[in-house]
């Protein structure tokens, strides 16, 4: 199996079925007052069907509620949970 490294999730585009993740890395950079940043160079794209973003995001959303659980992370809430017509709700799967 393959591995690779990223910072970030920079985008997710939707096409009919399918869904492409664009993944990136942090790169410091100098701007033109001198100054340090950071910049998020786009590295690889992940592709996959509806129904295989919907399972592997049902398990992100497991992992970070049992990160929560145990303490790792905190979770600050800044606005009010989506209201239930809010969530994206797909059929088949």
């Amino acid at each position: 199996m393959q591995s690779n490294f990223a910072d970030a999730l920079i985008n997710i585009a939707v096409t009919g079925a399918v869904v492409r993740l664009d993944f990136g890395v942090a790169i410091p950079v100098r701007s033109a007052d001198g100054k340090q940043e950071i910049r998020i160079n786009p590295t690889q794209q992940v592709v996959m069907p509806m129904d295989g973003f919907i399972r592997a995001f049902g398990a992100l959303e497991n992992a970070v509620k049992k990160l929560v659980a145990d303490g790792v992370i905190k979770v600050e809430q800044t606005s009010p949970p989506p209201a239930p017509s809010d969530v994206i709700t797909t059929s088949g799967i």
